[in-house]
């Protein structure tokens, strides 16, 4: 274990050694009265001032102006559109299902959120409070919780920097960076719908400000903003998202649903068909052909709900913000900092109201590892039953209500410090506390105890609600799951120059840091306890401390060849320590073209959520148990079914290792034209996640301990139709485990250029471009690399093209954006039986991929402009996806891909800013 006395000493000689040289420097420097000051700056993946903003890395920066000339409404939508961003971020589009509901992330080189570090003023920001056992997303920083009026500029670093920053900086780094200062007034409103008035957002920030640090010594400034977003629901958006196609097979927005309020009755059938009979409350207009909208084995007629009309594209958010940052002068050489935000945020997902009856199965009770059955079954003489047996049936609790999910999340932010320069040395000491605490309420549960009951002594009435003696309300269970994740962190850095070289003076820096992080996440008891139907439980708590101490030397070791080094040792109170080099150089072979390159190591260590105390449960759906599944042989009994599953943390978790190249050049014919092109490659071992459920059943019975009492059934649960049945399974149990690899490789183009176009003004060009050469992984540490480059969700290649013509007061633009094609399905090498079967077939329109072998190229248009000749006022209008392009058709996403596309078609948004003073 590293000693943190080691550590102190070990930084206290490079500042000492670092201040004398410094010293000699300034010595020097006061000496020589031909020497100017040039203003430095640090940049986004060193610590390190300096003149020059082109390093040995690639960085894009977005600046404020480029934000709001883009019709951009949230920081969100500013990064998740980026080139260099793939999939495997989260959106709120995914719902209220979603373990991390009301959440927002970036996801560089599609690694994962987790593998991004978010930063806000080169500072980390908390994980998002509720617990997400997914794959890449234990970590994640919710980007909702950032307003974007405050913004500055967004650095995206495009290259590992675990040795500058720490853990998860193994894709790269995203360095939100706001304001400053600010001296004045300024009110601002800014809004966006589509072509159909739907879709709406509207925001309204006030900025305000006063003191100058140079004459007054000090500056004191505030921002506030208010951000709402509508709900949309699928049915009024329908026409333009459905396809004939999805309708047609998959009866997407087509009314479908066998639970109704009115009660549909199920019996066996001859030939293993079930027969499907409307209660007589169904009203004629509901009664359908069971066979031709349910298919497969369904005969007979039910009553058919409408399920759609619940479904949500869009849902409502509210979001506040509050932002002040203070600066005074502390003498001649110093400054004291202090800021602190706090956001608000209310998510509210609409949900259909609870299904039950037969075809439910059962809820896992976490607490005694026995899965509670729904009864599915109306005895006799139950007042829903008319026939003279027990009788299956299917329901939906309509008169208890809808099952909305609305997530409050809050997010408040601390910093305090101190930097300025001493022995010609710039130094920095400060303390952050950031918390995030989230509440999430699933409204209109069903307590599945009392409601078994009711079913089975006949107390509650389906079919006359006013009849019952146990009431609707009384079954019904508001549920609170309360998450809090927080930082706290004291860091002390420095970094000045050191002694001369033949291309300059080196520069060191160095720094100290001190992490406390904790999670506390507590579900409802009624869901640890199977009280209420069908909810997945995710629990989590625990704490760690992180020491860590880290420099960097620059060295221009020739007037064309620059150097970076850096390394970086991370000491965790839970798994041990993580020690992560990097090595970057530049070489400027001619005035106007340098060649770079970098290597560096990285890390992500085990979340709080995968190596604490920790628990989630949840449902795998549409399983087939391969022992009690045939369907060739017409063993159906376990086919298609609903699974509780259990995940539980491991405390022998190795943290995730990675290794990144880049090498590119930089070429600048003309002192208005730049190109970058750089190639990277990633790779990436030790991954955690939970071991897939085909990997289980597929090994149940292996004596590799990895699958020991990982399925577990029911010995009395059997079927007569299954030979030697070892029961019904009852719950899959599975932890995380360092398992998975994975490499990415491609190249990152920018194309800039400013042209002059005399009394017309100026024609600037920006051109972002990123194609990806390999991205293959595994699941396993043995397994094979297996490519999924231009599979699903894999596209490879996806840029930005954008043209500004500045014309006095005007200024107008014009972006292309393109994201090419990809297969709908996964690499067929890795398929089997009928899955790859359907991928062979892709062709066939009423098979799996409805003929589509290819998701098309999807290319959108935006225009806008702004305008400024008003004193004080800036006007701006822009049109994204004027052409009004739909999403692509990816079968398997219905009615869209919420990983790649927007679902608004045109957008208009509109906004204007007023400045007092």
């Amino acid at each position: 274990m590293f000693n943190q006395k080691h550590m102190c000493a070990a930084l206290a000689v490079v500042f000492a050694g670092g201040f004398g040289f410094a010293a000699q420097a300034q010595q020097a420097q006061q000496q020589d009265p031909k020497v100017t000051k040039v203003e430095r700056v640090e940049v986004t993946g060193s610590n390190i001032r300096r003149t020059d903003a082109e390093t040995a890395v690639p960085v894009q920066i977005i600046t404020a102006e480029d934000i709001r000339r883009s019709g951009r409404q949230t920081i969100t939508e500013v990064l998740r559109e980026l080139p260099s961003a793939a999939a495997g971020g989260l959106t709120e589009l995914t719902g209220s299902g979603s373990f991390s509901a009301g959440a927002a992330s970036v996801s560089l080189r599609g690694l994962g959120s987790s593998a991004t570090l978010v930063l806000l003023n080169g500072r980390r920001v908390a994980p998002y409070g509720l617990v997400d056992p997914n794959f890449g997303q234990s970590a994640a920083v919710n980007l909702n919780a950032i307003p974007l009026s405050v913004v500055e500029r967004i650095e995206v670093l495009k290259d590992g920097a675990s040795a500058i920053y720490g853990s998860e900086a193994i894709a790269g780094v995203v360095n939100i960076i706001l304001r400053r200062d600010y001296k004045g007034a300024e009110v601002a409103v800014r809004g966006s719908m589509n072509k159909d008035g739907k879709y709406g957002t509207g925001a309204v920030t006030a900025t305000f400000g006063f003191g100058d640090l140079t004459a007054n010594g000090f500056n004191v400034f505030g921002n506030v903003e208010a951000y709402r977003q509508e709900s949309v629901m699928f049915k009024d958006v329908e026409g333009f998202l459905n396809r004939d196609s999805f309708r047609n097979v998959y009866l997407t927005g087509v009314p479908s649903s066998s639970y109704h309020p009115a009660l549909n009755y199920l019996a066996a059938g001859p030939g293993g068909t079930t027969v499907f009979t409307p209660s007589a409350a169904c009203p004629t207009s509901n009664v359908a052909n069971a066979q031709a909208v349910l298919g497969g084995a369904a005969r007979g007629t039910f009553c058919l709900y409408d399920q759609w009309r619940f479904v949500e594209i869009v849902p409502k958010s509210e979001r506040n913000n509050a932002f002040v940052r203070g600066t005074v002068a502390l003498g001649s050489n110093f400054e004291g900092f202090a800021e602190g935000s706090f956001n608000t945020t209310n998510t509210y997902f609409i949900g259909p109201p609870r299904v039950v009856g037969q075809g439910n199965g059962g809820t896992f009770n976490a607490t005694t590892g026995v899965l509670v059955p729904m009864v599915g079954v109306l005895p006799v003489g139950n007042p829903n039953n008319p026939f003279a047996t027990p009788t299956f049936y299917r329901a939906r609790m309509d008169a208890l209500g809808r099952q909305d999910n609305e997530v409050d999340s809050d997010t408040a932010r601390a910093v305090v410090g101190v930097k300025g320069a001493l022995f010609g040395w710039d130094v920095e000491a400060s303390y952050l506390w950031n918390e995030n605490k989230t509440t999430s309420t699933n409204y209109n549960e069903v307590r599945l105890t009392e409601f078994n009951n009711a079913i089975t002594n006949g107390t509650l009435n389906f079919l006359n609600p006013s009849a019952s003696t146990t009431s609707f309300a009384s079954l019904g269970a508001n549920l609170k799951d309360q998450a809090r994740s927080s930082f706290e962190i004291l860091s002390l850095k420095g970094s000045g120059e050191l002694f001369a070289l033949p291309g300059g003076k080196a520069a060191l820096a160095a720094g100290l840091e001190f992490r406390k992080e904790e999670r506390d996440v507590q579900p409802d008891r009624l869901k640890t306890v199977a009280g209420v139907f069908g909810r997945g439980v995710a629990s989590a708590q625990g704490s760690r401390d992180v020491t860590t101490v880290y420099g960097e030397v620059v060295l221009p070791v020739l007037p064309t060849v620059e150097l970076q080094v850096a390394a970086r040792v991370d000491d965790y109170s839970d798994f041990g320590n993580s020690t992560t080099p990097k090595i970057a150089g530049t070489w400027k072979a001619t005035n106007n073209f340098k060649l770079r390159a970098s290597y560096a190591e990285g890390f992500r260590a085990p979340s709080l959520t995968e190596i604490t105390r920790s628990a989630t449960s949840g449902f795998f759906n549409g399983v087939d148990d391969p022992r009690r599944c045939n369907r060739t042989q017409g063993i159906t009994v376990g086919c298609g079914l609903s699974l509780p599953g259990l995940i539980v943390a491991s405390p022998f978790l190795k943290p995730e290792e990675a290794e990144s190249k880049t090498i590119g050049f930089v070429f600048e014919p003309t002192n208005t034209t730049s190109l970058t092109v750089d190639y990277f490659t990633i790779k990436r071992e030790n991954e955690i996640t939970f071991l897939s459920l085909n990997e289980i059943l597929a090994n149940e019975g292996s004596t590799d301990p990895r699958y020991a009492n990982t399925v577990v059934r029911d010995p009395a649960n059997t079927s007569v139709t299954v030979p030697n049945d070892p029961g019904a399974i009852l719950f899959i149990r599975t932890g995380f485990a360092n398992l998975g690899k994975t490499r990415v490789s491609g190249f990152d183009l920018n194309l800039r250029n400013r042209a002059s176009l005399g009394d017309w003004g100026r024609l600037t060009t920006n051109i972002d471009l990123t194609h990806y050469t390999k991205q293959e992984g595994s699941g396993t540490p043995t397994a094979p690399m297996v490519t999924f480059n231009g599979y699903r969700n894999a596209p490879n290649t996806r840029g930005t093209a954008r043209m500004t013509w500045e014309y006095g007061a005007w200024a107008n633009s014009l972006q292309v954006n393109y994201l090419k094609g990809f297969k709908p399905f996964g690499n067929p090498d890795q398929a089997t039986g009928g899955g790859r079967t359907a991928i062979l077939t892709c062709s066939n329109p009423n098979g799996t991929y409805l003929g589509v072998c290819n998701v098309q190229d999807w290319v959108t248009l935006d225009v806008g402009t702004s305008y400024s000749g008003i004193k004080n006022l800036t006007l701006s209008a822009t049109v994204r996806n004027i052409m009004d392009r739909k999403p692509s058709t990816d079968p398997l996403a219905r009615p869209f891909n919420t990983a790649w596309y927007s679902p608004q078609g045109m957008n208009i948004s509109l906004g204007a800013s007023y400045r007092f003073w």
